[in-house]
C-alpha cells in the first residue's frame, strides 16, 4: 500500500521576511536605559524568589523595594483569577511568622483554630478546611497545609536571605546613589 502525497499549489508568493533591527546601543546612555533604579519604581531590585507550591501560583521573595527607600522586605504573593495579590512584610513580621509556622501547622492538623494578631498583621487558621490566611491590612493570602509545611521547612533559607540583604543594604544604597547621580 502506497501513501499518497497531496501537494497544494498556491498562486501566492510568500512574503519576504522583514528584518527587525535591535535598538541602537548607546554606551554613554547605558545607565539611564538599563541600570538606573529609578527607571521603573515598581520593580524590585535583586529579588530572590522561592515558590511554595507545585503549581507555582504562590511564592515568597526577598528584595530591595525602590518605593520603600530600597529597604529589604519579604513579599508573599499569589496569582488569582482576578489578578495578583501580594503582601510585603518587614523583618519583625517575618520573625514572628517563623515562630508561628510550627504552631499553626499543628493547630491545622489538630482541627483547631489559631489566631495571631499584631496591628495590621494577622495570621489565622481554620481547622475544617486546613487553610491558613495571612493578612496585612485588608489584603490576604490563603495557604494550604502542604504550602505551610513546605514553608516551615524552608523558611530558615528565606530568613537568612533577608538577613544577608539587610547586611548588604549599605552597598545597595551606595550603588543606587551612584546610578541615580550618573543618570542625571
Amino acid at each position: 500500500m502506497t501513501a499518497r502525497i497531496h501537494r497544494l499549489e498556491t498562486t501566492e508568493q510568500p512574503q519576504p521576511r522583514k528584518l527587525v533591527r535591535p535598538p541602537e546601543f548607546d554606551p554613554c546612555n547605558f545607565y539611564v536605559e538599563v541600570v538606573n533604579p529609578a527607571f521603573d519604581p515598581k520593580r524590585v531590585l535583586l529579588r530572590g524568589l522561592f515558590f511554595i507550591n507545585v503549581d507555582r501560583t504562590r511564592y515568597v521573595s526577598v528584595g530591595f523595594f525602590p518605593t520603600r527607600d530600597y529597604q529589604p522586605f519579604l513579599e508573599f504573593g499569589t496569582v488569582k483569577n482576578n489578578g495578583p495579590t501580594f503582601i510585603i512584610l518587614n523583618d519583625q513580621q517575618v520573625n514572628k511568622m517563623a515562630e508561628c509556622l510550627p504552631i499553626i501547622c499543628e493547630s491545622i492538623c489538630g482541627n483547631e483554630q489559631y489566631v495571631y494578631k499584631d496591628g495590621d498583621f494577622r495570621l489565622n487558621s481554620t481547622g475544617n478546611y486546613r487553610v491558613a490566611r495571612l493578612y496585612l491590612e485588608k489584603r490576604y493570602i490563603s495557604l494550604r497545609l502542604a504550602d505551610l509545611q513546605y514553608l516551615q521547612r524552608m523558611f530558615h533559607v528565606v530568613q537568612n536571605q533577608l538577613n544577608v540583604y539587610t547586611l548588604s543594604l549599605r552597598d545597595v544604597l551606595s550603588y543606587v546613589i551612584l546610578a541615580l547621580t550618573s543618570a542625571n
